[in-house]
């Protein structure tokens, strides 16, 4: 259940993040599903959202130095967007306040820095104001189609964030480990809340057609056929337990089995009576599809050997001893030539997925065709911005962490 935060200053968008979910989803088959895990799942898209580079560095959130008694700021206009100014000394304390927050204080380790990244001085300004750019536009674009967050919204946005990563204060503390408060995320909030309501109204999409389902799970197939439901029930075991502690546990677990496989208990009563999954066990012990989430190995192998109506032997896991029990089983030979042959939840979960990338890719034409009809100046980069270092005779870092994009 624990989630590995990789050591990389790259940020991706949350767009990039639901890509990336989509894939890495079908490969890492390492965590037991519960009420918990999902929590996890939020703060972590939460927090993804929060981090947004251009998200922040456009509306402000990103820090930027104070103290510039220690370079020299040029003044001028680094852009113009659309008849809105942005100015070269908005770009250089961004990028200097990154070079602060990131040790790069040496001009030679700010030099090192953008060789390791395949970058100048001139490309990471660009980069920055590309970033700005379109923030500039997308709230330009905001006020076109009237789109406004009410505080009522944002208040709303951040209770149900707070309530799914277990309260307030928990929620701050986590926020307050990245450097950001309440309001510094509220802001980001706000901002996400509002882009949301833009996609929505430059880009509405419908419900798919079910021919469109059934396309979709045909081209992919290999990713659903063979699909399983489950439920689970846990006997629960802390990772410090003892070997005494471990073997009651087990002791539990089987006498609950045998309780079920006499017909003593019915599966749903077993689940009532001894599962300590509090969030599967409110719904009589159902974890979903296995094609739709992620189990830990040791339950996967097991489940993949049941059929239809199947209790397992008592399981293993880095949790405890699950009973799993397969309640469903979605297979077709070749293709599927009818909706029918879907089940609900799967069919909902490829709705969402058919719907989101139409929304996505209608969105990035309309995004794409309103840059190019904005009108947009970058104005050279004035030769003496204190970012503005030599890279003579810099050549790339050996070590594996230098090609780190920040």
């Amino acid at each position: 259940m624990a989630n590995k935060k990789k050591n990389s200053e790259a940020v991706p968008t949350p767009e990039q993040q639901a890509r990336t979910a989509s894939s890495s989803r079908k490969k890492q088959r390492k965590t037991y599903v519960s009420k918990t895990v999902k929590i996890v799942l939020v703060v972590i898209g939460v927090l993804a959202m929060l981090l947004s580079v251009s998200a922040m560095a456009c509306s402000g959130l990103m820090s930027q130095a104070e103290d510039t008694s220690s370079y020299k700021l040029t003044g001028g206009v680094a852009a113009t967007i659309n008849g809105t100014n942005l100015t070269e000394d908005t770009v250089t304390k961004q990028i200097m306040s990154m070079r602060t927050s990131y040790g790069y204080t040496k001009d030679k380790d700010w030099a090192q820095y953008l060789v390791d990244n395949d970058l100048t001085p001139k490309k990471y300004r660009k980069q920055l104001i590309d970033s700005y750019t379109q923030q500039i536009l997308l709230q330009q674009a905001q006020k076109e189609n009237g789109v406004t967050v009410s505080d009522e919204e944002v208040e709303k946005a951040w209770k149900d964030a707070c309530k799914s990563a277990g309260g307030a204060k928990a929620f701050k503390k986590t926020l307050k480990t990245y450097g950001y408060t309440e309001d510094t995320y509220k802001d980001s909030l706000k901002e996400n809340l509002a882009q949301q309501k833009l996609k929505d109204a430059v880009a509405p999409t419908s419900k798919p057609k079910d021919s469109e389902i059934v396309d979709y799970i045909n081209e992919n197939l290999s990713n659903y056929n063979d699909a399983r439901r489950s439920s689970n029930i846990l006997i629960k075991v802390d990772s410090d337990a003892s070997d005494e502690d471990k073997a009651a546990a087990k002791a539990k677990a089987q006498e609950c089995l045998d309780k079920i496989n006499s017909g003593e208990l019915s599966f749903e009563d077993a689940v009532k009576q001894y599962s300590d999954d509090t969030g599967s066990k409110e719904k009589k012990g159902d974890v979903g599809w296995d094609k739709l989430t992620t189990f830990v190995d040791s339950y996967q192998a097991a489940l993949e050997g049941l059929n239809k109506g199947d209790v397992s032997d008592v399981i293993e896991s880095t949790y405890g001893y699950h009973i799993i029990k397969c309640t469903d089983y979605f297979h077709v030979d070749n293709q599927v030539d009818d909706i029918k042959q879907v089940p609900k939840d799967i069919k909902k979960y490829i709705s969402n997925v058919v719907k989101t990338q139409a929304a996505s890719t209608a969105y990035s034409e309309w995004l794409e065709q309103y840059k190019k009809d904005a009108d947009i100046t970058v104005n050279p980069m004035p030769k003496d911005v204190p970012y503005n270092v030599s890279l003579k005779g810099v050549t790339k870092s050996s070590t594996d962490d230098s090609s780190t994009t920040k």
